[in-house]
Order: C-alpha cells, then structure tokens, then sequence
C-alpha cells in the first residue's frame, strides 16, 4: 500500500493537483513544454542513429533498446502532464 501512496504523491507533483497559482503553474507549463521538445530531439536522434545502424550493418546492445524504451516512456508521461496542466490552465481561466 505504501508504494501506491507514493505514486499518487508523485503523480500529483508532476501534474500540480494540489497547485493553483499561476506563478507557478505557468512556468511549469513552459518547462514540461522545454522537456518535450528535448525529448522529441532525442526520439529523432534516436531514429537517425538506428538508421545508420542498420544501414552499416552495426547491432546496437540491448542497453541502446532500454535507453530507447525509457525516452518513449518519458515522453509519453510529458505529454500527459502537458495535457493535464493544459486542462488546469483551461479551467482556472474559465472560474474567473
């Protein structure tokens, strides 16, 4: 059960439930949407380098395919933050 705890704390870091504060929110915003961006130019590092793996002939260790995984798996959790705090954004200019 601790470990569900700590999740739910962590997910509700990363996407700012408990924060209303547009001092906060917005540069948040701006700074998962930096992180995008760095992560889109690694996926497309990444497709580059496998590319001329397979064009030379070259089998990349499974550490190359891990480290692959995990951007994919960051990316995917960035676009869901962006989104939700998109929706917070959305929503808080709506109440006022």
């Amino acid at each position: 059960m601790r470990i569900a705890r700590i999740a739910d704390r962590f997910w509700d870091g990363m996407t700012l439930t408990n924060v209303n504060h547009k001092g906060i929110i917005y540069p948040y915003f701006f700074f998962m949407i930096t992180a995008f961006v760095f992560e889109l130019f690694l996926t497309v590092l990444i497709g580059v380098s496998i590319y001329f793996f397979f064009y030379w002939g070259y089998s990349p260790d499974s550490l190359f395919y891990i480290g692959c995984f995990i951007v994919l798996l960051l990316m995917a959790m960035t676009i869901i933050t962006i989104k939700s705090i998109f929706l917070k954004i959305k929503y808080a200019s709506t109440i006022y």
